[in-house]
């Protein structure tokens, strides 16, 4: 009777489950601490990569007004420089 006592029980037997239980305590605080941490280095580089997203889409606006000027003074010293017929 004693070895069906031992098979159907679902309890830890003597000294087993307290190091285990303390582990797992630590191992969930150590996680959410990690989990914690990680969560604000992804919200500081996601808040850079928008400054630089925004940096680089005003960059892109002021090369184009460029090229778009240069190519107006382009075409307009192309049209000075050509004889009239």
């Amino acid at each position: 009777m004693k070895k069906e006592n031992m098979e159907m029980s679902n309890e830890p037997a003597e000294g087993e489950g307290s190091e285990t239980d303390t582990n797992d305590n630590e191992d969930e605080e150590y996680g959410e601490q990690e989990f914690l941490k990680l969560n604000a280095e992804l919200d500081a580089l996601n808040s850079a990569l928008d400054t630089i997203e925004q940096r680089n889409d005003e960059i892109n606006n002021r090369l184009r007004k460029i090229l778009e000027e240069n190519r107006v003074v382009a075409e307009q010293s192309l049209q000075q420089t050509q004889p009239t017929q």
